[in-house]
Order: structure tokens, then C-alpha cells, then sequence
């Protein structure tokens, strides 16, 4: 009896799980607060590069994008430095930086067995 409490020890949420839905909820509040100067901090370098466009910075085109927001943190899959974390209406990808875990793709949409569709993608 004494060894049941050793092996429930091991269970429960993977190691970073906790940090990646945090920055996911970060971002779907800053989403549903049109929040873009936030969103834009949460974004990797490359995502927040890639929506600045032309003349815009990250927070004018971030404002542009209709991005899903509110709502909670369904399911997250955690790979080593990557990870995948769905919403009722958005799917979100994740990268570990060295400050932390920032959004690398939001705005996403299944595709079947095609790569996902985002709005923001680094």
C-alpha cells in the first residue's frame, strides 16, 4: 500500500504544461481584448517578422486579423521545445525560447492531412 502514493507521484501533467497553457491563455485573452501590443509580445520573433507587413508593425497587423480569442484551453500536446494547444475556436502552436514559451502559429485551421492554415505563422 505504501508504494501507491510513490506511483501517483509520477502522474499528471507532462513537465511545461503548465507554462504552455498559461502563455495560451495569455494569448486568448490579449486576442478577445484586442490586445495587439500584448499579443505581439507573446509572439516568436519569427511569427511577429512574419505578420508585420510592408510598412506595419506587428501591432497594426495583428489589430487587421480577425484572430479567435476568449474562450479555455481544451487539450495541449507537448513535444520537448514545441507544442500544440487547442481552443473552441483556434488551434495555437507554441515554441520554448530561451525567455520562455511564445506563440509560433495562430489563427490555425485543420486542413485534413495538409499542413494547418494560420492567420500567424513564424
Amino acid at each position: 500500500m505504501a508504494a501507491v502514493p510513490l506511483l501517483l507521484a509520477g502522474c499528471g501533467a507532462p513537465a511545461g504544461e503548465g507554462e504552455v497553457t498559461g502563455t495560451a491563455r495569455e494569448w486568448l485573452t490579449a486576442a478577445q481584448a484586442k490586445d495587439a501590443a500584448r499579443m505581439c509580445a507573446l509572439l516568436t520573433p519569427a511569427a511577429a517578422e512574419s505578420v508585420a507587413t510592408g510598412d506595419e508593425t506587428c501591432e497594426q497587423a495583428v489589430g487587421d486579423l480577425d484572430l479567435p480569442g476568449g474562450g479555455t484551453v481544451d487539450a495541449v500536446q507537448l513535444w520537448s521545445d514545441e507544442a500544440q494547444v487547442r481552443s473552441r475556436d483556434d488551434t495555437l502552436f507554441l515554441t520554448r525560447l530561451a525567455d520562455g514559451w511564445h506563440v509560433n502559429a495562430a489563427g490555425c485551421r485543420t486542413r485534413g492531412d495538409r499542413p494547418y492554415d494560420c492567420d500567424v505563422a513564424g
